[in-house]
């Protein structure tokens, strides 16, 4: 049609310019005519009454130059309707699709009210010339008007959500039943006059015709009732059951499991998504939704598996889902993150899409943008809790606490009952070193929801860091008792397997790992069964087992991602071995090969990193008698600090080492009084004077037997029982266990 109306004014203007080339300037030329001051502004000039035939034919030209002129203005005016309508057809009309309501007299059929409007609303977002009101921007728009519990949209009050999203019209409709027959009536109303544009109906056998028949008749009637182009150009092809499910069935599955999982209850969004793809295999958004789901329950295999699924079916969903599971699948980020630029430019109200454009900005560590794109976010939803998580964590990360509390205040504003606001606000104080509050928070989280499992493991890690390892064993147990998934369960065992090890129950660890494992790898948890390595290698090196210690190692290593944080960890834990084995020049290769990758680290380990290596680099020093040296080099890399406590997962930066190197060095000089000053302010009661870093049980031990050698008997004894009480149930066989009993029983008998 386009094309038509293009070569119509083409053909007009051709003729026209011929016509009074003929018509006006050649007689003009040859004076025939003049100009007059009336329409049409020429007239037949004077001529010799020698030449009377002649006049007749002139008289003709005086009709002949008005026909000219009109039909310029009517050429001019098809090619102005042409430009009008370009225009018109360019500009996307708003329109929106409320709930609609159940006439059939049977409560079976109510989740048709929700499920019909959702897929209308899907098939007409295909066409280019509708933007359509998704079921989500709804929501958010009831949310802005307090009335986030509202099921059933009706007619007023969808006009009001209409006139806040500046929408144009509006749709609302009903369904019945008679006998097997279905019939779907919609109507198509105006918003400003409240006038209806259109009524339409369509029938068919049973409910899956609504899939089969009844959507893609209505959505066509709908489009073209509000859209020139839809009108008279060829209908846009819908074909819902393309794009989404052959199943009524699934597709309720899906929206319940879809809301489940927006709410974060992922156990029983799990059990509706996984219903969908049970009736309908090929559901790709159902995949898409269940990959996330999967993912946060640590079911890493099944995740994958959701994955791979929502990816071959990626090209039977609509254009706009295809472009979100194309983006977020995507292993090249920045190839991801243009089609998130792409999905924003064509559905601009898409508020996920900036959400994701705003974390890969923020892992770019370019924070300033982040938060413009969560702020676009929250334009559209201004309550909406995880755009406000995100955003406080951002502020936090650029050292904005104020504007983080701030944040986090109105994430705990807009969602009463969640328990996620007060565990982030945890997180934020913890980051602040208020650890009291930063626990009076967690344990708020667990008062408004007893299951959120994201708390335990941050309140026994503050527990640890007071050296209150019953309480953290409790609160480790807590959330194994809770957890809603095998892979969540395999995390908590990590963690109380992570905490044996630091109180030397080693036979303990060695069997719990054993479980862990045994739990990692029906799930294809990979970190899981990395940490089980590493903790088994860390194990067996505190045992003085350094080859088993080596094996497990390797084992780990060959399990990790080529990246420059785990090739220095392992370089690290190598050349400690090495340092002990007196082994010192493969240990300093292992030190300029770990200073080489530095600069590669990414950015959440980057202080993490130049710690280990001025760790390691002190240890090498110590060894080689340099004490000075190695004092001076670990001085002011001692004070890493942790900003962030373990929930689900102990990571390397969790990791309890070993960094009394300077209180070792000051006592290889025979400066035992700045040893022990050093072995106090490891062992500070503030964690944050210590970086929010576990003690070694050993630097008690360590720490008795300095008093005990400058006679401070009474200081010596106490260190020694707060020793012994933490490894009350240390493995028997340890000889610091053994040697500390015995200087403790020959302390006491002396005194």
């Amino acid at each position: 049609m386009e094309l038509v109306f293009l070569l119509l004014t083409i053909v007009g203007i051709i003729i026209a310019v011929i016509f009074g080339y003929l018509q006006v300037v050649v007689p003009f030329i040859k004076g025939e005519v003049r100009l007059s001051r009336s329409f049409p502004f020429v007239e037949t000039a004077e001529v010799p009454a020698t030449k009377p035939r002649r006049r007749k034919k002139k008289r003709r030209k005086r009709f002949l130059i008005p026909i000219l002129a009109i039909g310029i203005l009517i050429i001019i005016a098809v090619l102005i309707r042409f430009l009008a309508f370009q225009a018109q057809a360019r500009e996307r009309v708003p329109i929106a699709v409320i709930s609609f309501t159940n006439h059939t007299g049977d409560e079976q059929f109510d989740y048709l009210c929700e499920a019909i409007p959702n897929l209308l609303i899907t098939n007409l977002e295909q066409s280019e010339y509708l933007s359509v009101l998704t079921w989500e921007r709804m929501r958010d728009l009831l949310k802005v008007l307090g009335k986030e519990n509202v099921r059933t949209v009706d007619e007023d009050l969808g006009f009001t959500l209409c006139e806040m999203d500046n929408i144009h019209a509006v749709v609302t409709g009903s369904f019945t039943k008679a006998g097997t027959m279905f019939v779907t009536e919609v109507k198509v109303l105006n918003v400003v006059n409240k006038k209806i544009l259109k009524t339409s109906s369509s029938q068919g056998e049973g409910v899956v015709s609504i899939l089969k028949s009844q959507i893609d008749e209505l959505s066509e009637d709908i489009a073209r009732s509000v859209s020139l182009y839809e009108r008279v150009a060829a209908p846009t092809e819908m074909q819902i059951m393309e794009v989404t499910t052959s199943s009524m069935e699934a597709y309720n599955y899906f929206l319940r499991g879809r809301d489940d999982a927006g709410k974060l209850y992922f156990e029983d969004a799990k059990k509706f998504l996984e219903k969908a793809i049970e009736i309908d295999s090929t559901f790709a958004a159902a995949y898409f939704s269940l990959s996330h789901v999967y993912a946060w329950l640590l079911d890493y295999k099944a995740s994958a598996h959701a994955r791979a699924k929502a990816l071959a079916f990626a090209d039977s969903a609509t254009e706009k889902e295809r472009l979100y599971i194309t983006g977020y699948f995507e292993e090249d980020a920045e190839k991801g993150f243009r089609i998130f630029e792409q999905l924003t430019a064509k559905y601009p109200k898409e508020k996920w899409a900036y959400f994701y454009l705003g974390t890969g900005y923020a892992e770019k560590e370019l924070y300033h943008k982040a938060i413009e794109e969560y702020n676009k976010a929250l334009e559209l939803d201004p309550n909406w809790g995880t755009a406000l998580n995100v955003l406080a964590f951002t502020y936090a990360e650029m050292g904005d606490y104020a504007q983080a509390i701030e944040c986090f205040e109105r994430y705990a504003a807009v969602s009463p009952g969640d328990a996620n606001p007060f565990d982030s606000m945890g997180d934020l104080y913890f980051r602040m070193g208020q650890l009291d509050r930063a626990l009076a928070q967690y344990k708020e989280a667990l008062f408004v929801k007893p299951d959120f499992t994201l708390s335990p493991g941050k309140i026994a890690y503050i527990c640890a860091l007071r050296e209150n390892y019953a309480e953290t064993m409790k609160w480790v147990d807590d959330l194994i008792a809770k957890a809603p998934s095998s892979g969540v369960r395999a995390s908590g065992y990590m963690q109380k397997a992570f905490y044996s090890y630091l109180l030397a129950n080693y036979n303990q660890t060695l069997n719990i790992l054993e479980t862990v494992e045994n739990m990692s790898e029906p799930i294809e948890w990979k970190f899981g069964g990395r940490l089980v390595a590493l903790l088994r290698a860390l194990t067996y090196y505190d045992q003085g087992k350094l080859e088993l210690s080596r094996i497990h190692h390797i084992d780990w290593y060959a399990t990790t991602s080529d990246d420059p944080y785990s090739t220095i960890l392992h370089n690290y834990y190598s050349a400690m071995a090495e340092v002990e084995q007196q082994s010192l020049d493969s240990a300093r290769a292992r030190l300029t090969l770990i200073k080489s990758l530095l600069p590669d680290v990414t950015s959440w380990l980057k202080d993490h990193a130049p710690f280990l290596h001025a760790l390691l680099y002190a240890e090498v020093l110590l060894a080689q008698d340099s004490l000075d040296k190695s004092i001076h080099v670990f001085e002011e890399s001692s004070r890493f600090v942790i900003e962030s406590p373990p929930y689900w997962v102990i990571t390397p930066v969790h990791m309890p080492f070993d960094k009394d190197v300077i209180a070792r060095a000051y006592y290889k000089k025979g400066d035992i009084d700045r040893a022990i000053t050093e072995y106090l302010r490891l062992l500070d009661p503030d964690p944050n004077k210590r970086g929010r870093s576990l003690i070694r049980p050993a630097w008690h031990y360590r720490l008795a037997k300095l008093y005990e050698e400058k006679g401070l008997s009474e200081k010596a004894v106490a260190e020694y029982e707060k020793f012994l009480g933490i490894w009350k149930n240390a493995d028997a066989d340890r000889p610091e266990l053994i040697d500390a009993k015995k200087r403790l029983a020959k302390l006491k008998t002396t005194n």
